[in-house]
């Protein structure tokens, strides 16, 4: 277990998220959360009966005090049937790179939790819903970050639940590929190859190959290109040099680096950071 926490704790380090409540109380009417694939929306059903309904997938009533996580923000609707009066704390979850990050991606569409089943949070919740109760100096301050350490108690769970079989942190949990991860990871300068990246599996080229595609879903030198393009994209933001950056993210000239990350975005370097400043819809890793 703190094998997967150390990594836990590093990709986090990398891909950040924030919490920030937005609703805390009796809630007796219908609200629509439309969907952006950017932000993550958190329900704690403190007291039910709240019903969440969806387009394409089966509503859900909840009863018994749960949680239930959007992480990348797909539509739903909150419905109170007649009559009825629910208590709930609501709080969005921003992840840095939207639907990009990779802790977001690594999730299911929706996960619901009863809170009867969340005993390792239950100082979290005791210590969120106690803050919510009253109100002082930091009050929103101390609920967002409550928050926080709350959803990364929720990816803990996750894991420990066996939801996470497939993307990032799955391949973290991988023996086989976590060092491979943590090598690309820690320095996308060097010039990786297959034969190079199998043997820190201790693999040969084929079977290396094949598993990382079957744990990872793409390829070992895509989810390299991935990796670096996003690097570089927070790289940019703290206003460093294409030329810079390139030699950071493990190519050779930044004629290199331009052509692969215009091939990954649609976007040259240089029009990517002038969206950038302009705080428009520049475009992000896929």
């Amino acid at each position: 277990m703190a094998y997967f926490v150390d990594k836990l704790s590093s990709l986090l380090g990398r891909y950040t998220f924030n919490a920030r409540v937005f609703f805390n109380g009796d809630f007796c009417e219908t609200n629509e959360f439309v969907e952006d694939r950017q932000t993550g929306h958190l329900h704690l059903v403190r007291k039910g009966p709240v019903v969440f309904v969806h387009d394409e997938q089966e509503a859900i009533r909840i009863d018994e005090p749960s949680m239930v996580f959007y992480p990348r923000g797909m539509r739903h609707m909150l419905e109170v049937p007649p009559g009825a009066r629910a208590s709930l704390l609501c709080a969005t979850i921003t992840f840095d790179k939207g639907g990009a990050n990779p802790l977001a991606g690594a999730l299911p569409d929706c996960i619901r939790i009863p809170l009867s089943d969340m005993q390792p949070m239950r100082h979290t919740l005791e210590l969120l819903f106690t803050e919510a109760a009253q109100s002082g100096q930091g009050h929103q301050l101390i609920l967002d970050r409550l928050c926080d350490v709350l959803m990364t108690q929720v990816l803990r769970h996750e894991f420990e639940a066996g939801r996470l079989n497939s993307g990032l942190l799955a391949g973290l949990a991988d023996p086989k590929l976590a060092a491979v991860l943590a090598a690309m990871h820690a320095r996308p300068q060097e010039s990786w190859q297959l034969p190079s990246l199998a043997a820190l599996a201790g693999m040969s080229r084929a079977s290396f190959s094949e598993h990382f595609r079957r744990v990872m879903g793409i390829p070992p030198v895509e989810y390299l290109a991935h990796w670096r393009v996003a690097l570089a994209c927070k790289l940019l933001r703290k206003g460093l040099s294409v030329k810079a950056v390139s030699g950071q993210v493990g190519y050779t000239s930044a004629a290199a680096f331009t052509r692969a990350f215009t091939e990954h975005l649609g976007i040259s370097p240089s029009l990517w950071i002038r969206d950038e400043k302009k705080g428009g819809a520049s475009r992000q890793p896929p």
